[in-house]
């Protein structure tokens, strides 16, 4: 038979005891994906080597059906499990016999299944035993799955049913299974870093520190974090871990933080790659307590030009309208300070308890012992 007329790569010859090993053989041999050099260089259009044919009858004794024959016949390989159970088997004997029985024992390929104890040669099937007792000079080489493990000897299978070399064939599935291992190495990374970014979340602490100083507070701090509202106490204010969504990691998230007599705070941060991201943020006092701001008029209702205003030891002097500002550092800043008044020709004006403001008003009247 031309080897263009072979239906199957491979015939695979057991004892029922062998089932699992068989139906392994098969099943990696179908899958086995051809080099493309290889797969160029022969007859057959797959890339793969289908199909392999497993006996699938009772495989009790008995003469082998025409079906099988058949099968026998059109299989350009085949592959001999050989163990103690086959090596009792008349079936598997009568198949490997009618595959010699057609010329072709150099394409029949024995698989080892040692036991530990049996001779690799008495686990031949029974006719082959006798045949190379009868031909000594022939010679079968077995693939030993107990040597070289399962997955070696399905290269060294391979090798012969392709005729290529083991060497070449052996590196390439080394190859292939460093491309595995990276390939779900990678992916396993990639499937844990999108179960990092969007299952565990992301949780934002706001510590806020009051700027320090003598003046009075509000009673809590109003703090939004994207979009949602936290209220805390002026005298511990931190938020509780505020928990966003893992994709948030990548987002910018808004923060407005807001309190009494103190300025907003209005920022864009990015919690990061981290699971928790803490962000401190100060507080700084307002204009509330540290303007002094007005005017200053006679008792006709005059603005008074060039008048000395103090407050905290800081003077200035009113402008052509009576107008005056002075703006405390915050170290000097108080709820109440004592505002001086002074002008020649007119009597000083001392107020220990002015409350600061920018719309300040004071009536200077001339001094009584100059009108005398």
């Amino acid at each position: 038979m031309d080897s263009n007329e072979f239906k199957n790569f491979a015939f695979i010859s057991y004892s029922h005891r062998d089932m699992k090993i068989a139906r392994w053989l098969q099943r990696h041999l179908e899958s086995y994906k051809l080099p493309t050099e290889i797969h160029n260089d022969i007859e057959a259009g797959s890339r793969y080597l289908r199909p392999i044919f497993r006996d699938q009858s009772d495989l009790n004794t008995g003469i082998l059906s025409d079906e099988l024959r058949k099968n026998l016949e059109e299989s350009k390989y085949l592959i001999l499990i050989c163990s103690v159970s086959s090596a009792q088997s008349q079936w598997v004997s009568d198949e490997a016999k009618a595959f010699v029985d057609m010329g072709r024992l150099d394409k029949i390929i024995p698989v080892i299944i040692p036991d530990g104890e049996t001779a690799e040669r008495e686990l031949f099937p029974i006719y082959l035993r006798e045949y190379f007792t009868l031909h000594p000079d022939k010679e079968l080489l077995g693939v030993n799955i107990g040597e070289v493990g399962k997955n070696k000897s399905l290269v060294r299978i391979v090798s012969r049913m392709l005729e290529v070399s083991f060497d070449t064939l052996w590196k390439r599935y080394l190859r292939q299974k460093r491309i595995r291992i990276i390939s779900i190495t990678t992916l396993s990374i990639l499937v844990l870093a999108l179960s990092y970014i969007f299952a565990i979340p992301v949780n934002v602490l706001v510590s806020v520190t009051p700027e320090t100083s003598h003046l009075p507070t509000g009673e809590s701090v109003s703090v939004n974090i994207d979009g949602s509202d936290y209220t805390v106490p002026i005298n511990n204010p931190q938020t509780d871990d505020v928990s966003l969504p893992g994709y948030k990691r990548f987002q910018s998230i808004k923060i407005i933080v807001a309190s009494q007599f103190f300025n907003n705070i209005d920022t864009i941060i990015s919690p990061g790659l981290g699971i928790k991201r803490i962000l401190h943020i100060p507080l700084n006092r307002d204009k509330t307590f540290s303007i002094f701001s007005g005017t200053i008029f006679d008792s006709k209702m005059m603005p008074l030009e060039d008048v000395d205003v103090n407050v905290a030891e800081i003077i200035c002097h009113t402008d052509s309208q009576g107008q005056f500002t002075i703006e405390l550092p915050l170290h000097s800043q108080r709820q109440e300070q004592t505002i001086t008044l002074k002008k020649d020709g007119y009597s000083t004006i001392i107020r220990e308890d002015e409350t600061p403001g920018t719309d300040l008003k004071f009536i200077m009247h001339t001094d009584d012992k100059r009108r005398k």
